[in-house]
């Protein structure tokens, strides 16, 4: 609940730093987010099939199996938001066309979204992983993540970056978050410090 809040409470912010820079602004802004959740969306449905491949792997004490379920559903993740995120960069002037016969509004939010397709593959990483962590049980590291490269990172690049660059600073600052985010979930993941053994089972 927390972590939703404090993820819901971001957004928020982020339309209070778009907020000055104009209504097209806005209205960029908005369409744009509305236009990438067509490439994230596969990556929170793998992101519910690592929680329970690795859910099942880990209850059941098989922990280098949930760690393999862990790396292949990643991997399948990125793949597919890479792919997604392809086709946004290329497609992005005919997404916002969908949206908006405005051109200034179109114009702006094309740049927008061929800034955050180089992110895709990164944002993938982050959605799944924390999938894969969640389903072995392992959730307050994972939160705390989210929780600092939103608020620490994105949060005051998008603000500085607006000042100089507008929306697309905006924009840009949260490219940046979410490959870094991306990077410290694969580190993690990596790692193995996300898999304890139950209580009733050894490592297998």
């Amino acid at each position: 609940m927390v972590e939703h809040v404090a993820l819901t409470g971001a957004q928020i912010v982020t339309t209070i730093i778009v907020a000055p820079l104009g209504t097209m602004a806005i209205a960029a802004n908005a369409f744009a987010v509305t236009a990438e959740a067509l490439c994230y969306m596969p990556g929170y449905g793998m992101a519910d099939a690592a929680t329970t491949l690795t859910g099942q792997s880990h209850g059941a004490g098989r922990l280098r199996l949930a760690r393999s379920f862990g790396m292949l559903t990643v991997g399948a993740g990125m793949v597919m938001m890479t792919a997604t995120g392809i086709l946004l960069w290329l497609f992005a002037p005919e997404v916002m066309a969908l949206f908006t016969p405005v051109e200034e509004i179109r114009l702006a939010g094309t740049a927008c979204l061929r800034i955050e397709a180089w992110a895709e593959p990164m944002f993938a990483a982050s959605i799944v992983a924390y999938g894969a962590m969640v389903g072995a049980g392992d959730t307050l590291v994972p939160a705390c993540m989210n929780f600092g490269c939103i608020w620490l990172v994105r949060i005051p690049l998008a603000y500085f970056l607006a000042r100089a660059y507008g929306l697309e600073g905006v924009w840009t600052g949260m490219c940046v978050e979410l490959s870094l985010r991306g990077l410290l979930f694969l580190l993690r993941l990596r790692s193995r410090r996300w898999l304890k053994p139950t209580e009733t089972r050894s490592a297998l």
